[in-house]
Order: structure tokens, then sequence, then C-alpha cells
């Protein structure tokens, strides 16, 4: 009935000279109090006896009593009537933008000049729209009618401060975002944009451990070996290239970068290979050598695989070892005391013979304590050093 009729507040005299008139206050509230009968000394009595009689009759045709009190909320009833005409301050005292486009006024000094969100039941246009009648909708309270238009929209990034996969949701209706919201995801939703995030950028977003690296090693060149073209292809670009399908089962629980790099890559190469493949591997291309003088890492990462330790484990060691049943050459890098390399050879045998005595004699005169046999093939390699005790002393020497 009030929508039907003027505004019952009627403007007040005494505008600038040759101006408009003042705009009474845009709050719908004070005409709702005035149809309830409520008194205000700038009320327009025939608007508000016209506005009564429409009111009445709308009564009667809902059959509601005479005596029945007005309910209901006038914000959650204008958006409803009204979704193109949701008006959302711009940071600018009095300046709105609406939800159907284009923007509209309060004056400064009214009520609702400062309100974050009204539902605007009038509009009058001048040289630019001024909001007549309208009444605050609370942000944090939409009414179900606004939220069954709007839309949410929801953008996933990473968080470059804290690695966490953030999740942005703007609820919108037209032109206005009436709810802009970051939060963390939940696992599930977090696993694409870590799925793509470790495509992407596999080399950093794991944890490159020597043991992966090593074991990525072998299995490349597992494959080059005769029989062996269908073992999984570990390289960075196929494993970026088939993420989707070994990387999902280990993203569970998972909603940080950080938990990325917390995963035991290695494993998770391992389990690319079947059982059979895994046994052949560690057979034909093991993680180390076991001679005489002890056990020596093989590092596969070289195009030639390298053996390293101090010459003192390769006493008693006549020939090169092969790998793969005499596949796989090996190369043996002897080192001094210091772990410095003095040698590097694909052929023992010929390095005894040939290059060891200028070795020796070098490293006899720098490291006198330590034996350097003239023939170190047939040589015994030294007893493993003692370890050392909590308090400095060497302990008992392990049993041969």
């Amino acid at each position: 009935a009030l929508l039907e009729e003027r505004d019952p507040l009627r403007p007040r005299p005494g505008g600038a000279r040759g101006g408009p008139p003042p705009i009474p206050p845009a709050d719908i509230a004070l005409r709702l109090d005035l149809i309830a009968g409520g008194d205000h000394p700038d009320a327009d009595r025939g608007a508000l006896a016209r506005i009564r009689q429409a009111a009445g009759q709308f009564r009667r045709r809902l059959r509601l009593p005479a005596n029945l009190p007005p309910i209901g909320d006038a914000a959650a009833l204008i958006a409803a009537g009204f979704p193109d005409r949701i008006a959302q301050g711009r940071g600018e005292s009095g300046s709105f933008r609406l939800s159907g486009g284009g923007s509209a006024r309060t004056g400064r000094a009214d009520r609702l000049a400062d309100q974050r969100l009204l539902a605007v039941a009038s509009l009058f246009l001048r040289k630019s729209a001024e909001i007549r009648l309208a009444a605050p909708l609370d942000p944090d309270a939409l009414p179900d009618a606004l939220l069954k238009r709007a839309t949410e929209q929801v953008e996933t990034a990473l968080d470059t401060v804290t690695g966490s996969v953030m999740a942005r949701r703007r609820l919108r209706i037209g032109t206005l975002v009436l709810r802009d919201r970051t939060e963390t995801l939940k696992s599930e939703d977090a696993e694409s944009l870590l799925l793509a995030q470790a495509a992407a950028s596999l080399q950093t977003a794991f944890t490159w451990t020597d043991t992966a690296r090593q074991f990525q090693a072998r299995v490349a060149l597992k494959r080059v070996l005769p029989g062996h073209e269908n073992l999984p292809d570990l390289s960075d670009e196929a494993l970026a290239a088939t993420a989707g399908d070994w990387l999902p089962p280990w993203l569970a629980g998972l909603t940080t970068l950080a938990g990325l790099k917390e995963l035991d890559l290695a494993a998770l190469l391992r389990a690319r290979l079947t059982h059979a493949d895994l046994v052949a591997l560690d057979r034909d291309l093991p993680t180390e050598l076991a001679l005489k003088g002890g056990r020596v890492k093989i590092d596969y990462t070289e195009p030639v695989p390298i053996a390293a330790a101090r010459a003192q484990v390769f006493y008693g060691t006549i020939e090169t070892p092969r790998l793969a049943g005499g596949q796989v050459p090996l190369r043996l890098a002897l080192l001094s005391p210091a772990g410095r390399p003095q040698a590097l050879t694909a052929d023992l045998a010929a390095f005894w013979t040939g290059g060891w005595p200028d070795m020796r004699r070098d490293m006899r005169g720098r490291y006198p304590r330590h034996d350097w046999p003239e023939n170190p093939a047939v040589a015994e390699p030294p007893a493993p050093r003692p370890p050392r005790t909590p308090g400095g002393k060497p302990g008992k020497a392990p049993k041969r």
C-alpha cells in the first residue's frame, strides 16, 4: 500500500534558493511507523489516509484481522520484490552501487548513508538516481529470497606465504559482490590444486632426497636394458605428465604445499613398480657394492655409475665389478683418507699395475700412518675403525 501511494513524508521547506527542497530521510521504517499510527511533523496526512485505506483493503482480501500488528522484515520483502535494486556502499558516504547496474545516492546526512547494504524500494531520477525508500540489509544474514537469486563463485589459489590451499568464495547478485570470504579448503577440495601444482613444478613441489634421485636413475638405466622397456618412465617429464595417474592416492588429507614436501617421494616412486620388478632392480642394479673392505654406495646419477670410497676399501678386489650380469659398466673412484678423489678408473686391474704406484707414492708421503701395499689386489683391507664411545675413547673393534 505504501509503494502504491506517494511518499507520506513531504520534503521540508527551506531548500537553497532556487533549488529543490531537502529530501526526507530514506529509511522506510519511518513510513511504516506512520502507517501504524505514529506521528511526524512532515507527514502528509492525505497520503497517509489513502495508504491506510489501501492497507485495510489488502487485509480484507487476505482475510487478516484489522487489529493484527504488522510483522516481517521490510528489507527482506523489498529484496524479494526488487532484487535489481540492492544497493551496496561504495566507501563514500551516501554513494551506492546497484545490483541491476548503475549507481544511486542518499543524502550524506541520511541515517542510511553509511550502511553497507540496502534494499531499495523507491528511486527518484534527477541528474542521478536518488534513493527515496530503503531498508538496511545485514550482509551476514541475507534473506532466503535474495540468496536464491545469488550465485557463488569459488576461486582456489595457493597462499604463497603459508603454502595453504585457499578458497575465495564470492556471493554475487547482479553486479554486486555481497560476500567475499577467504577460507582454507578441505582436503578433498584441495587435491586438484595440489595435483596441478605438483605437475607444474615437480622439482620444487617435493623433497627430492638422494634416495629418490638414485631410485629414479636406477629405473631409467634398467629401462634401456633389453627386455625391460615396459618399466614405468620415472623421468621428471613423465612424472609431471602422468601425475593424475600416480599422485592422487597420496594426496588424501593434504591441504598445504608443506604436506607435499613431507611425502616420502622415494616410497611413492617404488610403489610404481611391481614387487617382481623391485626384486630384479635390487639384484641387477644394487644401491651398494659389497667388497672385502666394506660396502660402497653406487651413484647412478652419473652417465656411467660410480662407486666412490677410500682406496683401502678396494684392497683385495682384483677387477672392477660389473652390474646387471655384465651389461652395465661401473667406474670406481679411489679417495684419499680425507675423502678427496685421487683416481677414477673403469679397469681396476689395469689401475693396480699402472696408476697405483704413482698414487701410492703420493699417499704414503701425505698419510704415512695408513697402509699402502705394493699390490692392493691381493692385500687385506684394514679392519674397520672401532666406534667412538660416548666418552670419546675408542671402543672394541667388531669381530670380523
